[in-house]
């Protein structure tokens, strides 16, 4: 897949979309480690003296675990999205978004965090979100 580049406006009209996509990316995976933990409890609850779980249990089990799968594919489809507009998701409890943009003859990211109204700061490829600069030094760089 070719990499795709952005200039900062052309990064900023997506940060409306990349904003849905880490909320419902969060809601995919709490929703599986709240199934993971259903179904740990359930487990525990219907295991019978020989150490087997009962057939009821099995039951609820496979409904909890078709549910998880579900949960699971809907967070890779969002991800898989998200890095098809051309976003990469750096850390999504953090809300990192970066976006590869040209600089002479090398290649930086656009870095976004969540919270942020727009893109305001780069960061060459190697640094990662400590080494964050203001879009005004990319200028100058």
């Amino acid at each position: 897949m070719k990499t795709k580049l952005f200039t900062v406006e052309e990064a900023d009209k997506l940060l409306p979309q990349v904003r849905r996509s880490l909320k419902e990316m969060r809601v995919c995976r709490d929703r599986v480690e709240k199934l993971e933990k259903e179904k740990a409890v359930e487990e525990l609850s219907w295991l019978q003296p020989d150490g087997t779980v009962s057939p009821k249990a099995k039951e609820q089990l496979a409904k909890l675990d078709a549910e998880q799968k579900q949960q699971a594919a809907s967070f890779e489809k969002l991800l898989r999205e998200m890095t098809l507009l051309g976003a990469q998701l750096k850390d999504l409890d953090g809300g990192l978004v970066d976006f590869f943009t040209p600089h002479g003859e090398d290649l930086v990211y656009l870095c976004w965090k969540e919270g942020e109204a727009r893109i305001r700061f780069w960061h060459d490829l190697e640094s990662g979100f400590g080494g964050r600069r203001p879009l005004e030094e990319l200028d100058e760089a």
